[in-house]
This record gives structure tokens, C-alpha cells and sequence, in this order.
């Protein structure tokens, strides 16, 4: 998978764990930027109009062509998050000869902010930054569009990446110790200019048979950019308490479930809220239900 993608090994794994935990630790600014997002962050958990404001740029901005709910946009992180990224950074990180555990325990030490929002809406400007600065991205468009709900959010993105480049960064020594792709850094300036020639190009197309997986395809194809993510959203017939019940069953099956080998959560995508031609690509044939048939129960 890494070597479809273009990857190289990091240079930070031949590091001792000692040596690596010590990186992203940081000092008094690096700790007070990491409070301060994560502040804003939880903050924004109990700012639905924040958000929605943020959509609405958005689609004024032609990114995105619907609003959808808070329990919407709950349930559909729950699905991007757990049924995609999680599955496809895995299968990255053993391609790498990355530590599962170890690796995002210490993002979480370097940002925390950016572990805590699997929707990316609720995130002030500077985490999706950091995030982005941070973990490798395939094709950081999804986060590009993001940053335009935010006043100068490319801009800001542009600038730190060419501290990054030139080693100036404030927060260096941790993001150059945590990128999982050797190469990422040298080419986001590129990425972030192409971005910003062309707002409204489409995103990279997922590299045909990236994984085995024809489900996890599915997912990674619908999620590669904000605009497939709000369709899928908008789609599904949830409500606010689905959102909470869908993240209650997440941190079960990641905690206890993980223990007694018993998963609660939902395995794969709502093949009903995906974009039909995605469904046919990667299935094969239509599900046969409308988008936003079935259950709330079938959606958990």
C-alpha cells in the first residue's frame, strides 16, 4: 500500500522509544499552542451554531452542496473514522513498520486536538493545520476545503509548511518525528499551491485496488473529500441521540470489546447514504435501497 502511494520509510523509526516520546513532548509554547486548541475544540462541542456556520460558508463557497445535522455529522464521522481511516491508516502503518499504539499515542502527545475530531468540522483553524502538518495525507484536499470555513486557513497551512521545510517550525521536532511518509513534507508546499490555483478541482482519485478490501475501498473513496463525506451525512436518517449512541458504541468496542473480542459498532458504510456510482464501482451493484432507506438501528 505504501509503495503504490509513493512512500517512503520515516528516518525517525530507527530512534529509541525513549528518544521519540521525548519529541513530541515539547516545552511551554508547544504546550500552551496544544491547550489552546484543544480549548477551542471542545468549546465548538457545544456550539452547534459554530458549525453550522462553518457549513454554510462552505456550500456559499461551493465545496459542499447541503448542511447536514449535528447527529448526521456524528454518526458519519463514527463511519469515516472507525469503518475507514482507521482501517486504511492500519494497514498503512504495517506497510511502514509502524507501531499501531505507540504512533498515535504520541499524536495525541503532540496534539491532542487533532485525535479528538473524526469530522475535522469542529476543529479550530490551527489544529486541522497541525493535523495536517502531522500524519500523512494521500491528498490533503479534504482538509484544504476544510480550512476554507476559516479566515486565511490555507494561507496559514502554506506558511507553516514552508517552516516545516525550512526547519523553523515551532513545533519541528515533533512533526518531523511523527510524519509516517519520509517525502510528505518536501512536496505539501506543492500540494498547497495546487490547491490554491484551482479551489474547486476534484480530489485524487483512490488508486484502483489500493487494498483487498472492496468495502474499505468503498469507504475511502466516498470519504476522499469534504463534498463526499457532507453527501453521505445528508443522507442518513439519524438523529442527535444516534450520534451519541453510535460514539458510545465505539469507545465500547475500542475499550471492553476489545478485550472479549466482541464489536458493537458498525463494520462497513450505509451502502444507501454512499454516492450510487461508488457503490457499483467497488460492489459491483446497487445495494437496491434508496439513499437514507433502512432503520436507524441498520445505520448503527
Amino acid at each position: 500500500m505504501a509503495e503504490r502511494q509513493g512512500a517512503t520509510l520515516p528516518a525517525w523509526r530507527a530512534r529509541s522509544r525513549v528518544r521519540l516520546l521525548t519529541d513530541v513532548l515539547g516545552g511551554g509554547r508547544q504546550n500552551w499552542d496544544k491547550l489552546r486548541q484543544l480549548a477551542s475544540l471542545v468549546a465548538a462541542y457545544f456550539r452547534p451554531r459554530l458549525v453550522r456556520r462553518r457549513l454554510e460558508r462552505l456550500r456559499a463557497l461551493g465545496h459542499i452542496d447541503a448542511v447536514p445535522t449535528i447527529g448526521q455529522l456524528l454518526v458519519a464521522g463514527r463511519d469515516q473514522m472507525m469503518v475507514g481511516a482507521a482501517e486504511e491508516t492500519k494497514i498503512f502503518y504495517r506497510a511502514q513498520g509502524i507501531p499501531w499504539i505507540f504512533h498515535n499515542a504520541r499524536r495525541f502527545l503532540s496534539g491532542p486536538a487533532t485525535m479528538l475530531d473524526p469530522v475535522g468540522l469542529f476543529s479550530p483553524r490551527e489544529a486541522i493545520v497541525h493535523h495536517v502538518l502531522q500524519t500523512f495525507h494521500r491528498h490533503p484536499v479534504y482538509d484544504l476545503v476544510l480550512l476554507r470555513a476559516h479566515d486565511g486557513g490555507p494561507e496559514e497551512l502554506a506558511r507553516q509548511a514552508r517552516q516545516i521545510v525550512d526547519g523553523t517550525h515551532p513545533h519541528q521536532r515533533a512533526l518531523a518525528s511523527l510524519i509516517e511518509d519520509g517525502a510528505y513534507h518536501a512536496r505539501l508546499p506543492a500540494e498547497i499551491a495546487a490547491f490554491e490555483e484551482a479551489t474547486r478541482a476534484p480530489a485524487r482519485p483512490i488508486p484502483s485496488g489500493l487494498v483487498d478490501d472492496p468495502e474499505l475501498m468503498l469507504a475511502m473513496d466516498q470519504f476522499k473529500d469534504l463534498a463526499g463525506f457532507v453527501r453521505y451525512a445528508s443522507r442518513l436518517r439519524v438523529g442527535f441521540v444516534d450520534g451519541l449512541r453510535a460514539w458510545l458504541a465505539v469507545g465500547f468496542d475500542e475499550t471492553v470489546g476489545t478485550l472479549v473480542h466482541v464489536k458493537v459498532g458498525r463494520r462497513q458504510v450505509e451502502h444507501a447514504a454512499c454516492d450510487p456510482e461508488l457503490v457499483t464501482r467497488h460492489l459491483g451493484a446497487l445495494s437496491g435501497e434508496a439513499p437514507g432507506a433502512g432503520s436507524t438501528k441498520a445505520l448503527l
